[in-house]
This record gives C-alpha cells, sequence and structure tokens, in this order.
C-alpha cells in the first residue's frame, strides 16, 4: 500500500506540503484534489488547521490524521459527506464548527460529519464541535436490503461536544454502533429517531439533555423502523434538564447496567416497552406521559425518584415460569406509597383466570406459579384485586402457600377469612395478613367468595386469552398436601404481595 504523506527522495512532506496548516486560507479544492487521486491508499494528513467548505468523501477512501489534524469549516451546511453506497476507513480528524459554545440552545443548519445511505464507514478517534445542527448526522442507513446487517456505519472512540447535538441517528439511520464514544456539553448529547442502534460504554455527560430517543412522528417529523434497540454500560451523569427522554417509542428500548445522575428520566407519547436494568442513579425524577407498560427492574437509586410515573414503570415485574422475584427491604411503608412499594418493587400477577365468571361456580380460587417468592423473606400481607364491591356485603377470603419446586401445597394462611378492605389508587383491594416468611420458594393460592351474583363482590374478571403461565384455577380451594395441577386458563386477576403495610 503506498502512504501519501512521505516523499523517500526529497526527505519531506509531498502531498500537504505546500498546503497552509493554519486555517487562514481556504485549502478545499487542493485537498479534495488529494483524496480524488488517490481512492484505495492511505493519505496521511500531518496535524494543522485545514480551512476548508467541504469535502466530498468517495468509494474507497482511507484518512488518516494525527493528533492535531483539524478540518476548520464557516458553511452553515455539511462539512464531511459520506454518501450513498460509500465504503471508508477515517482516523484522528476533527471537524470545527463554527458555532462553538458551551450546551448551545439555539438550532442552525451546520453538521460536522453528515452520513446518508453510506455503507462500510468507519470513524475512529474522530471528533466534532461548534456544529449548530449535529457534531454528526446518520441517515438512511437502514436500506431494506441485506448489506444493512454488516455493512454498517461505526463509531469508535467518536467524542461530540459544544453542538447542539452530538450525535444524531436521524430519519432510517440504523444499524449503527457506538463504542466508547463520549458527548458533552451539547445541547442534546444523542439524538436517535432510527432503529437498530447500539450503543455500549458511551458518556453522555453535561449535556443540556442526555439523550433523546424519538419514535412515530415527534415534532412533525417520521421516524419509522425506530427504538428496538440499546444502550449498554453508558453513563448519562450531570445533565442539566433530561437524562434520557423516550418519546413515541414503538417497539421498546433496553438499557443495561447504565448510570443516571442528575436529569429526569421522561417518558412522553406512546412510548412503550422501554426496560432499564440493572442500572443506578439518584438525585432525578421519573415523569412519564405515557400510558403503555415500561420497566426499570433490578436497579438501586440512592435517593427515591420523584415524578408521575406510577402508572406506567413497572418495577421488578418477572412474568415468567419459575420467575424469582425479590422485594427492595425496605422497612416499612405508608398507604401513600403501598402502590410503589407493591406494584412496582415487587409484582403484580394479572390475565389470569377463565373467560367468565359462571364457569367457576360461586367460589373461585386461582394461583400462579408464574410470581415466586424466595425463601426467607418477610411477609406481612397479601392484596387480592376486588371487583363489583359492595361495602355492605363484604365477601369471605382463602389464601395458601405452595411450595413451588415440588408444587405441594403446604400452608393454609387463611380460609373463609373476613378481610378487611382498602381502597388504593382507586381500586380496592382486600387486605389479608400472612405475618411470615418461608424457607423454601413459595407461590400463593388465592380466592375470594364471589357469591352467586356477578353484581357482588369477587375478584377482577375480564374475557382473555388462554396462557401457559397459570397455575391453579378451581371452584374448590387446595388442601394441605394437595399437589396443583397446572391449568392453562386466563384470568384477569391481580394480587400484591407486601412486606410491610401497617
Amino acid at each position: 500500500m503506498k502512504i501519501f504523506w512521505y516523499d523517500d527522495e526529497k526527505n519531506n512532506f509531498n502531498y500537504f506540503e505546500d498546503i497552509i496548516k493554519d486555517g487562514s486560507v481556504d485549502q478545499t479544492l487542493l485537498i479534495q484534489n488529494i483524496i480524488d487521486s488517490h481512492i484505495g491508499e492511505e493519505i496521511k494528513i500531518p496535524a494543522g488547521t485545514y480551512l476548508i467548505t467541504y469535502l466530498n468523501i468517495p468509494n474507497g477512501t482511507f484518512l488518516k490524521g494525527e493528533f492535531n489534524t483539524i478540518f476548520k469549516s464557516n458553511l452553515q451546511n455539511n462539512v464531511i459527506k459520506i454518501l450513498s453506497n460509500v465504503n471508508c476507513l477515517i482516523e484522528n480528524i476533527h471537524i470545527l464548527g463554527s458555532n462553538e459554545r458551551v450546551r448551545p440552545s439555539i438550532k442552525g443548519e451546520q453538521v460536522g460529519w453528515y452520513l446518508d445511505g453510506c455503507l462500510s464507514v468507519t470513524l475512529n478517534n474522530c471528533s466534532a464541535s461548534g456544529c449548530n445542527d449535529s457534531g454528526i448526522k446518520i441517515k438512511n442507513t437502514g436500506a431494506q436490503s441485506a448489506p444493512q446487517y454488516y455493512k454498517i456505519p461505526i463509531l469508535n472512540n467518536f467524542k461530540a461536544y459544544k453542538n447542539y447535538v452530538g450525535i444524531k441517528n436521524d430519519v432510517r439511520g440504523e444499524y449503527c454502533q457506538l463504542n466508547g464514544c463520549i458527548a458533552g456539553e451539547n445541547y442534546i448529547g444523542y439524538f436517535t429517531g432510527g432503529g437498530n442502534n447500539m450503543a455500549s460504554n458511551c458518556q453522555f455527560n453535561r449535556n443540556q439533555n442526555g439523550a433523546r430517543v424519538v419514535g412515530g412522528t415527534t415534532d412533525g417529523i417520521n421516524y419509522p423502523n425506530n427504538s428496538h434497540a440499546s444502550f449498554t454500560g453508558c453513563q448519562f451523569n450531570h445533565n442539566i434538564d433530561e437524562s434520557i427522554r423516550f418519546e413515541n417509542v414503538e417497539v421498546g428500548y433496553m438499557l443495561n447496567g447504565c448510570q443516571f445522575f442528575d436529569g429526569d428520566i421522561v417518558f412522553k407519547g406512546k412510548t412503550k416497552g422501554v426496560i432499564i436494568n440493572g442500572s443506578e442513579g439518584g438525585t432525578w425524577s421519573i415523569n412519564s406521559e405515557s400510558k403503555e407498560q415500561n420497566m426499570i427492574t433490578n436497579s438501586f437509586f440512592y435517593t427515591k425518584p420523584n415524578g408521575n410515573w406510577n402508572t406506567t414503570i413497572i418495577h421488578k415485574n418477572n412474568i415468567g415460569a419459575g420467575a424469582i422475584i425479590e422485594d427492595n427491604n425496605l422497612s416499612s411503608i405508608d398507604e401513600n406509597s403501598l402502590i410503589f412499594k407493591a406494584r412496582y418493587d415487587l409484582f403484580k400477577t394479572s390475565n389470569r383466570g377463565i373467560n367468565s365468571w359462571k364457569s367457576g361456580g360461586p367460589n373461585i380460587f386461582w394461583g400462579s406459579k408464574d410470581v415466586v417468592i424466595s425463601p426467607n423473606k418477610y411477609i406481612d400481607y397479601v392484596l387480592i384485586r376486588l371487583e363489583n364491591f359492595n361495602s355492605n356485603f363484604q365477601k369471605k377470603c382463602f389464601l395458601s402457600a405452595v411450595d413451588a419446586s415440588s408444587e405441594i401445597c403446604i400452608d393454609i394462611l387463611v380460609e373463609n377469612y373476613l378481610a378487611e378492605t382498602i381502597t388504593l389508587d382507586g381500586v380496592n383491594y382486600a387486605l389479608i395478613p400472612v405475618k411470615k416468611e418461608f424457607d423454601t420458594y413459595v407461590f400463593f393460592i388465592a380466592g375470594v367468595n364471589r357469591g352467586a351474583s356477578g353484581s357482588e363482590t369477587g375478584m377482577a374478571y375480564g374475557r382473555v386469552s388462554s396462557t401457559n403461565n397459570f397455575a391453579y384455577f378451581s371452584d374448590k380451594p387446595p388442601v394441605l398436601e394437595q399437589k396443583i395441577i397446572q391449568n392453562t386458563n386466563s384470568i384477569n386477576c391481580e394480587l400484591i404481595i407486601c412486606k410491610d403495610y401497617r
């Protein structure tokens, strides 16, 4: 491979020796000519500041800068253009825009790196600052053809700072990898409206807003095939307004092992299926206007989040056969915090049972093997949701514990128990005391004598499809030593386990 940097005969720089490197004179035509004349060969660019308007990167380009190789541009448009079907490798080049300021709030049109419809583009240790649209913008990399799965844009250790948006996956900016990237002091550190993008070990810190994940139609722009992507081991620290915002995310997003300190987590519009797992954070709020279900699980927050998030976020909710669910070991709760404590930090079961009440007779008993309490967890109460509640005509309740391994009923906790009824979040519950812990994994069989008429008190119910995750359904309660037979009917009941209530 010939390297266009050094001339052995002259013993000095050749192709760049006559190019001005102090940023005082436009060198666009000279540099573009060097690139166009030596496609497929490594072109080394010495340290210096090169004033340009913009450069087109042709297919097969290999540019390699030094530690201080800077392309400076005052053009309020796209500075480095990497367009349709281009494959290239670029290293150690910084784009300096004309709008460098900390967290600029006014959007313009200058883009440092503009990738549109490209294929195998790899940027190693490149960067951008001072661009009032985006430090880098990636579009239309999700074309419906096979190369989209293996000829993808890869950003390794890319740095974006003092831009309006640091790193942007725009419409159909898909199948990109961000590895070890840093976005700081931007208005928005990272913006993505494309699907299948993976960001790992990245830092989105000290921006006005750390990251925004959007889909559907957001701010008048349609983002098709959005989300279903991931952040792994990323930081969202010390952002001023928002750590991360999910807006109209249509098919979920996965965050594993991330950190959130300062800045809100926001769920807007039709966002659904976002899972934040194994993460930590504090001193921020979780706010949600979404009515869909999202999840924060196995995470630690050193301060309890504020915000209106408890109607959409499920904490430590694991629906699946044999799932092990543990509580968060808070010492006590009151009625106002019970929803946070029990429904979100422990678990709720739903969609289990038969299609209608008339098939089950006056006594309905049910259990769910997919919700399991681990050993030595003290349980104070179980709450059973009630429907058609009549305060003047309470019904008797039943509760037993079943060994999850052997599926044998090991304890009758209450039988024909006239439960106290409470109302939480506008829903009526029967409050059944347990006041003990078990030395094995257990799940519960619960029931309410609903009476002969659907107008009287009973568990919540509805017409739902069958599932194989349901453990027990019967018009007779189980007895000690009884083997619990798997049943695949569905129901719409709800049971909440509480470590503490009083």
